[in-house]
């Protein structure tokens, strides 16, 4: 019987490790460690690192440089302001109550005078009186034509409106413009009641169309620029603005008179706001908008 040749023996030890190598990852490699050199202490370096590049900051501008930061520039000084008291607020009655009186007398004074002559038979008289009656009650209507429109003054500037658009007219209603001041409005070196108030801006409009438009062509006057920073009530208001006057009809050739107004509005208990000034005066030198606290409306 031939003999098998003669191989390694699967049953020995070093066959088997051998076989088992095969099937078995390499061994990791331990993690290079960091090199010191040898003629420092405190530091080392990596082998493989390389040298980070340098960044590259943008210059920069001097005035930058110079300029103080802003955590540490001094803020503005705050005006502190409060709200005046509002006794009178606007009512279509006491807004057209004398009017209205005036117009009911003079509907009585034609009624009557009508009676006579109709009752003497003077007809043509009497067609006289009461053509002449309906011409009066027209003036006397007019002041309620020009005023039909209810101011609505949810908003400082509005109330600056309104106030100016009433002198706007070929009679202006100082009524509504005095029913549109608080109390602080209706006190002043220039008046101090109502028939001042009337006098003083009878003299104001008088002295702006001199030389410059007729006694009976109304002026406009246009609101513009307004800004105003309320408090955090929002009951009193710190605002400035622009009012340029104009000639009625020439408004192509610019302004008459510009005026820079400021001043506060006070929120009366109606929830409406009331102007506190009630003259036709420029604003005081050394005030301006950055000496104002508060928030800012746009």
């Amino acid at each position: 019987m031939a003999e098998l040749p003669k191989g390694r023996d699967p049953k020995k030890p070093s066959d088997v490790a051998a076989a088992e190598g095969l099937f078995e990852d390499a061994p990791a490699r331990a993690p290079k460690r960091p090199q010191v050199s040898p003629g420092e202490v405190e530091g080392f370096e990596l082998a493989d690192a390389e040298p980070a590049p340098a960044v590259s900051r943008p210059a920069v501008p001097a005035w930058e440089m110079d300029a103080e930061p802003v955590s540490q520039r001094p803020r503005a000084a705050r005006r502190s302001i409060s709200a005046s008291e509002v006794d009178q607020i606007w009512t279509r009655g006491a807004e057209w109550g004398p009017e209205l009186v005036v117009l009911g007398l003079w509907a009585l004074l034609i009624l009557f005078l009508l009676y006579l002559t109709l009752g003497g038979g003077y007809y043509m008289m009497a067609l006289t009186v009461l053509a002449l009656g309906v011409l009066g009650g027209g003036v006397l209507c007019y002041p309620l034509f020009i005023t039909m429109e209810r101011p609505v003054r949810m908003s400082p500037e509005r109330a600056a409106k309104d106030f100016y658009e009433a002198l706007s007219h070929h009679r202006p209603h100082y009524r509504r413009m005095w029913l549109l001041l608080s109390n602080a409005g209706r006190i002043s070196s220039k008046f101090a009641s109502y028939e001042g108030f009337r006098q003083y801006w009878t003299d104001t409009l008088k002295r702006l169309k001199s030389g410059r438009a007729g006694a009976t062509t109304p002026l406009m006057f246009q609101v513009s620029g307004f800004q105003d920073q309320k408090d955090e009530e929002k009951t009193v208001a710190d605002a400035s603005w622009t009012v340029s006057v104009y000639v009625r009809g020439q408004r192509e050739q610019g302004p008459i008179e510009t005026l820079t107004m400021e001043s506060t509005f006070s929120k009366g208990p109606d929830g409406m706001w009331y102007l506190d000034q009630g003259t036709f005066e420029a604003r005081p030198a050394g005030r301006g908008k950055a000496q104002r606290g508060g928030e800012a409306t746009p």
